[in-house]
Order: C-alpha cells, then sequence, then structure tokens
C-alpha cells in the first residue's frame, strides 16, 4: 500500500512538472531542465533494463578486453547486474543520473544531433566529485579482494597476505596523485523524457614511482524494456545505428 501511495505521489508530481512544461520546445528547456526531466523519469519508472559495455586503455595504447553487463530494475529495485568479468561492478543508473543533476560542473545540448526524436546533452562532472568518487571506488575494490583471502591455514595465506599489504600501499600513494576527469553525454527521448543511452569517459592520471601515468575507461550504457515494453520506436532506432 505505502509503494503504491509513493508511485501516485510520484506520478503526480510528475505530472505536474510535465504540465508546467507543457507548449515549450526543445529549445526553450535549458539543458539542466532536460537533465532534471530525464532523471525524474527514470526515477519515477517501475521496471527497465540496461546493457553496456566498459573498456580501458592507458597511454601507451595497451588496451584490455571489455566488460560486458546487464541489468534489470523492477519496482525501483536493481534487482540483477550481470557481467563478464570476476570482478564486481557497481553501476546503478538512477544513482549516476542523480549526481549528474546535482553536481554537474557543465551541461549544454550537442547542436548537431541529427535524430528529431531525441535530445542528445554533454556534461562534465565537478573534478572534486570525480576524484572523491573514484578513490573510495578503487579502495572499496581492494577491501573486496581482502573480504576474499584464503583460509590462515592455508600454505600461501601469509604470501597473499603480504601482497594485499604491499598493494593497498602502491594504491594509497598512487591515490594522492590521482586526478580524475569525466565527462557524459546524454541521449533523450523527447516525448517520453527517458534516458535512452549514456556515454561515460573518464580519463586518469596519476604519478607511480615517481614517473606520471594516463589511463582512460570508457563505458556505453542503453536503456531499455521500460515498463516492460521493449518495442519502444525511438530506442530501437538507437539500436540500428
Amino acid at each position: 500500500m505505502k509503494h503504491q501511495v509513493w508511485r501516485v505521489g510520484a506520478l503526480f508530481l510528475l505530472g505536474l512538472v510535465f504540465l508546467g512544461g507543457c507548449g515549450s520546445t526543445g529549445k526553450q528547456r535549458t539543458p539542466q531542465e532536460w537533465l532534471s526531466l530525464s532523471y525524474s523519469g527514470l526515477a519515477a519508472t517501475d521496471q527497465y533494463a540496461f546493457t553496456g559495455s566498459m573498456s580501458m586503455k592507458t597511454e601507451g595504447g595497451l588496451s584490455f578486453e571489455p566488460e560486458i553487463f546487464e541489468g534489470r530494475v523492477v519496482d525501483h529495485q536493481q534487482l540483477t547486474l550481470q557481467t563478464s568479468s570476476t570482478d564486481p561492478l557497481h553501476w546503478n543508473p538512477v544513482q549516476v543520473l542523480e549526481a549528474l543533476n546535482e553536481s554537474s560542473e557543465e551541461v549544454y545540448i550537442v547542436e548537431d544531433n541529427k535524430d528529431a526524436d531525441t535530445i542528445k546533452l554533454m556534461l562534465k562532472e565537478a573534478a572534486s566529485l570525480s576524484n572523491e568518487r573514484w578513490k573510495q571506488r578503487l579502495l572499496q575494490q581492494l577491501d573486496q579482494l581482502g573480504a576474499n583471502m584464503p583460509a590462515a591455514e592455508s600454505p600461501y595465506f601469509h604470501e597473499w597476505t603480504k601482497e594485499l599489504n604491499s598493494s593497498r600501499k602502491q594504491l594509497e600513494a598512487i591515490l594522492t596523485t590521482l586526478e580524475a576527469e569525466t565527462e557524459y553525454e546524454l541521449v533523450i527521448d523527447r516525448d517520453r523524457l527517458l534516458p535512452l543511452e549514456m556515454k561515460e569517459e573518464t580519463v586518469f592520471r596519476y604519478r607511480k614511482a615517481d614517473k606520471p601515468f594516463s589511463e582512460t575507461r570508457k563505458t556505453t550504457v542503453r536503456f531499455q524494456s521500460f515498463d516492460g515494453n521493449s518495442s519502444d520506436a525511438v530506442q530501437h532506432k538507437l539500436n540500428r545505428k
């Protein structure tokens, strides 16, 4: 019952937002308004699915095999997040959009978008937030490795623990020099005010053994099956590109 009341309240508020925007053209809405509407629309959607890929490349041209993932949200709860990698992946689309809505340093409309059914935004995350977010994420990943340590009676327990402690010291030293710059590209359905595609590019710069290094991470995510309906024409158009 509480869930139904919350949903009705959310839809009522969204209705006020939509009514307030009736008669507005895409050019009259500001980039921040498009971002806020797409976040509100996704947050109010009962269920949807998303697929994505993430790749990493070093400054020297070394690249790693892309990681493929897919997730599903039902009743506003993220039920699944499956990945082709053995490493844990944390990616919640509503949380990403919420953070961008609250703290983007720069948001603007891409004027050369040739699809009349969509609008495309470019967003830049504040450097301080990007740095802090990635530092916390990298430390969490190391903690997760520590949680999977072998049993104390294992013949390689001490060697494993020594390596983990060494890795932690190296990571903590690197994080003191880390600078992360993150930009996003967001494609929004003009009519439904829902995100259809999101691309993230983060450039990491840091020093290791007093030498400069840089890496680039690229993530592409596509949304589909909003409220269980997979026949969205605009999303099909994106899939054909």
